[in-house]
């Protein structure tokens, strides 16, 4: 709880000098955009009086898309404790966007479909490099992620260099838990995964990448750790069918970010709203809980160099 609060107030230093820094940067960005490309819509703007605030001023819903790595009623009951309370502390209600794949989430982003989206860190790295996407918050168990190796609990092999030949499943292409990380891992090992194993498939979720384990449809997969151990404690998956092989060394990962277009307060608003919520109070520990959170911590770009440069060593950025 200490290196929490130690942490969060070092991040909060960092951040009053971002939010200063972000809202002017916006500010000339819009004015640029406009001056650069759309003279004519911005003379009569001048004419008419409108200006770069009024969207934000007239904001009174945040669509926010998640990562489809689970099932829908999964997500369903994951996000709506937590956004009834960001609804609450902001006065903005926010609106669970769910879109069809991790694709289609960097789709809707980049289209302002959604305000703010959930992202993986590669998702992120993604809709940064494309869209500009602006870092909000990111969960204190998310500076330490890993991923899970699993196979059936009835398999004997002991190590995942033993698996050569056999199927293999990782998640999304897109996902930096399922995927991008657990690729690079391999790569460590010499393991060239098309190469390696007899097949290599891609379930989508990482809930789904559990069950075809379970269900004997690949011999081993990669897959999220906490929606992995969530699904252990919750007996979706039982530890007599299904064991962990190997996991993954710690990495970055997950972050909530804002399309650029969502003005600076909305922005502080949200930003303020996460890093509020405190595992000190009983109501809001449960709704860390459900997001398997010990607490919220500003989010920088920094904070995802280290995939930015292994996605770019794989070819994948």
């Amino acid at each position: 709880m200490d290196e929490w609060f130690r942490a969060l107030n070092e991040r909060n230093e960092e951040l009053s000098r971002v939010i200063v820094s972000n809202s002017t940067a916006d500010r000339w960005g819009r004015f640029a955009l406009r001056s650069a490309r759309f003279a004519a819509p911005l003379a009569l703007a001048l004419l008419t009086g409108a200006c770069p605030d009024a969207e934000e001023a007239s904001q009174t819903t945040i669509r926010v898309g998640v990562l489809p790595d689970q099932s829908e009623a999964v997500l369903r009951a994951r996000y709506e404790p937590l956004f009834s309370y960001l609804s609450e502390a902001t006065g903005l209600t926010h609106e669970l966007i769910l879109p069809r794949d991790y694709g289609h989430l960097l789709e809707l982003f980049g289209d302002a479909g959604v305000d703010v989206a959930y992202f993986g860190g590669f998702t992120f790295v993604r809709a940064e490099t494309a869209h500009g996407a602006v870092p909000l918050v990111m969960r204190d168990t998310d500076t330490h992620f890993r991923s899970h190796f699993l196979a059936r609990a009835e398999n004997p092999l002991p190590a995942v260099g033993d698996f050569k030949g056999r199927r293999f499943a990782f998640g999304s292409k897109l996902s930096t838990s399922g995927h991008l990380m657990p690729r690079h891992f391999l790569a460590d090992m010499k393991i060239e995964p098309e190469a390696f194993f007899g097949e290599v498939r891609y379930s989508g979720a990482h809930d789904r990448t559990a069950i075809w384990v379970r269900d004997g449809e690949v011999d081993l997969g990669a897959a999220n750790a906490s929606i992995v151990d969530r699904m252990y404690a919750e007996g979706r998956l039982d530890a007599a069918e299904v064991r962990i092989v190997w996991t993954t060394p710690a990495y970055p990962d997950y972050v909530w970010a804002a399309r650029q277009g969502l003005g600076p307060e909305v922005r502080e608003k949200l930003i303020a709203a996460f890093l509020r919520l405190s595992p000190a109070d009983a109501d809001q520990a449960r709704i860390l809980r459900g997001v398997d959170a010990g607490g919220f911590l500003p989010a920088r770009r920094s904070d995802f160099d280290e995939l930015r440069q292994i996605a770019r060593a794989l070819g994948m950025l």
